[in-house]
């Protein structure tokens, strides 16, 4: 073979070795796993037929496949679905003969995890979502879960980066849902009520969720609570003057008002008039 070609060959061939060896190695098959897993969750898979869905990739052999489902469907355990599929690939990998730590697994899943739109609460890490369950009540939960499926919320920005979420997110998820609020509230009036009231449960604290309750509470002739409302905003918007380096105000938090300014003015009419 001329030595172009020779070489050219060769080349191919180490490259071919390389990657596989790469492929071979804990942390690449443990991500493959996960990948399988987490595509088929993306499109519409429960937990259980992800599963079945990432096993068929992975062996083609009915009955092999049958004897490492069993091993797998044992291991499937934890209180979040990130800790029950990372105990199920745990197995496929000592199966394998290639274990991986569980802190390498639980890294690996958040970088996987993060490449896929997964809708659910189960999807997300159990932290935020303990936490936002823990400050609602049944119903408020109710409500909420038909507020994230009527808006496509889980579609948000907030939602791109899941392993970034922790207990902390939940006021940012509040000034989420208040946004959402703002929105609606002049064609959606009801689901607006709930989305404020729900922000306000999630963030009792510095929210600005009380400017836009208030405006929606005058509008639908409940004066009294609106200029209760509407004093509490006042204090709030104060608050973030304040703290202006470390609570920064978006339009997102006093659409549709231009300006903290106009809003303030329109706040001191309702509190003073309402």
């Amino acid at each position: 073979m001329p030595a172009p070609y020779s070489g050219y060959l060769a080349l191919v061939v180490v490259g071919f070795i390389v990657t596989e060896l790469i492929r071979r190695q804990p942390h690449q098959r443990a991500e493959r796993m996960f990948r399988l897993y987490c595509r088929a969750r993306e499109r519409g898979a429960d937990e259980v037929r992800a599963r079945e869905r990432m096993l068929v990739r992975l062996y083609r052999g009915a009955e092999t496949r049958r004897r490492i489902t069993s091993q797998v469907e044992a291991a499937w355990m934890g209180a979040t679905e990130k800790d029950r599929v990372s105990a199920g690939v745990a197995v496929l990998l000592a199966c394998q003969g290639k274990p991986l730590h569980s802190a390498a697994l639980a890294t690996t899943w958040d970088r996987v995890r993060d490449r896929f739109r997964i809708p659910g609460w189960e999807a997300l890490p159990g932290g935020f979502v303990g936490e936002l369950r823990t400050r609602l009540d049944a119903g408020p939960q109710a409500h909420l879960d038909a507020l994230v499926e009527k808006y496509r919320l889980f579609d948000q920005r907030f939602f791109r980066q899941p392993s970034a979420l922790g207990v902390v997110s939940v006021a940012e998820f509040a000034r989420l849902l208040t946004s959402l609020a703002n929105r609606v509230a002049k064609e959606e009036p009801s689901d607006a009520e709930r989305a404020y009231r729900i922000s306000l449960r999630l963030c009792p604290e510095v929210n600005l969720a009380h400017a836009g309750l208030s405006f929606l509470l005058e509008t639908t002739g409940r004066s009294r609570e609106a200029a209760r409302e509407a004093k509490i905003a006042l204090e709030v918007l104060g608050t973030f003057a304040q703290r202006v380096g470390e609570l920064p105000t978006t339009m997102e938090d006093i659409f549709p008002f231009k300006s903290p300014v106009s809003l303030r003015e329109a706040l001191q009419r309702v509190a003073k008039h309402a």
